[in-house]
């Protein structure tokens, strides 16, 4: 086949799904409310790349909210209002709201993005596993989650949070070894053949060997913040799990998997190929829209205190810096600027991704998108 017959064969197969991507974009700029989320989150992403350059930082961490030390000498237990100097004025301990909103939407971003791909790439991997396989190892992973969706998600992101130590100590040679085991309990359920059970056995005598012989220590210093992020994602994906586990339960008796099956692809091949692209649209709808929810739910946590330090740029501690300057209801008005600014930023941040999930479904779901 020469040169020019190959490139003909990738346009030829590239057509449909060219036109399924212009098709795609024409429902999104027929969606006001999908142009009104897309704006909204592309304004956000202006402003966390634009941070350097409207919010210079005055520290060696960027996300430090620097302190005015002129007023706290004269104000120490007020907040100023707006002026030319503090756009968003400042709170009771004299940070520059204005510094901590556009350092905080990096933040958001952060604690956003972060927690939903990982959550998404955990609830992937055990549903897809369950609902392929079935059986034993189907209803060891749904019982486990269950006992993490019983539990209220605030009230369990909150102990965790608690319980949680500053420093973590990993045995890298006990974790090789679980992960072995974990591996030969699945092989034994999945796939029984000798060479996975011979397989297993070796890694098994490999991780043995490691925890006598070699032990490896590795120290992990979390912040705050860290310890907010691995409670939010325990506590999120157990519904990704669940839903994406829905999804193969649908599709896997299906007579194109049977296809698949019958010509002799692999099960991992069968996954990646045929399950998840047609699972996996309705679980970035959900991580879409779950974006906001997060930010809230972190912003809950550092308002209660449990979250980022003091002086560190989160939205949830600006208004949880507030509380203090609320008591008195003679302060409220004068004061009003030290919840409302933070507060409409994360309203605004929330209400964009919110929206565009929205569009996102219109464009994805096969059930809307050609109406």
């Amino acid at each position: 086949m020469t040169v020019q017959s190959k490139w003909e064969s990738f346009k030829a197969g590239m057509r449909p799904r060219i036109a399924e991507w212009k098709f795609m974009l024409k429902r999104i700029r027929q969606s006001t409310i999908g142009m009104v989320g897309i704006g909204i989150v592309l304004f956000f992403v202006a402003v966390a790349f634009l941070a350097l350059i409207i919010a210079p930082p005055q520290a060696i961490d960027p996300f430090s909210i620097p302190i005015d030390d002129e007023l706290s000498k004269v104000a120490s237990s007020q907040p100023t209002p707006p002026t030319l100097r503090h756009v968003f004025g400042t709170t009771s301990l004299q940070y520059d709201i204005f510094y901590g909103c556009i350092w905080g939407t990096i933040t958001a971003f952060r604690i956003g993005l972060v927690v939903v791909v990982v959550s998404l790439l955990m609830g992937v991997t055990v549903g897809t596993v369950a609902g392929f396989y079935g059986g034993l190892l189907d209803e060891a992973l749904m019982r486990f989650t269950d006992i993490i969706i019983a539990f209220p998600g605030l009230v369990l992101a909150m102990a965790l949070v608690l319980a949680f130590p500053q420093l973590i100590t990993l045995d890298l040679s006990t974790i090789v070894l679980v992960v072995a085991l974990l591996a030969t309990f699945v092989f034994l359920i999945v796939r029984p053949e000798r060479r996975l059970i011979m397989a297993s056995f070796i890694v098994i005598v490999a991780s043995l060997i490691s925890v006598f012989f070699y032990p490896l220590n590795i120290s992990l210093n979390l912040s705050k913040l860290d310890k907010v992020l691995i409670a939010i994602t325990i506590v999120g994906w157990p519904g990704y799990a669940r839903l994406i586990r829905g999804e193969v339960l649908r599709i896997k008796n299906e007579d194109y998997i049977e296809a698949s099956r019958a010509s002799g692809s692999s099960d991992a091949r069968t996954i990646m190929k045929h399950i998840l692209p047609n699972t996996i649209y309705p679980i970035l709808i959900v991580a879409t829209l779950d974006i906001g929810s997060i930010v809230l739910t972190a912003a809950a946590l550092s308002f209660i205190g449990l979250g980022a330090e003091a002086n560190y740029a989160d939205w949830g501690q600006l208004i949880s810096s507030s509380q203090a300057s609320l008591t008195d209801p003679k302060t409220i008005g004068r004061n009003f600027h030290t919840f409302l600014i933070p507060g409409l930023f994360i309203t605004f941040f929330v209400v964009g991704w919110n929206l565009l999930g929205d569009a996102l479904r219109d464009v994805l779901d096969p059930m809307l998108r050609r109406r």
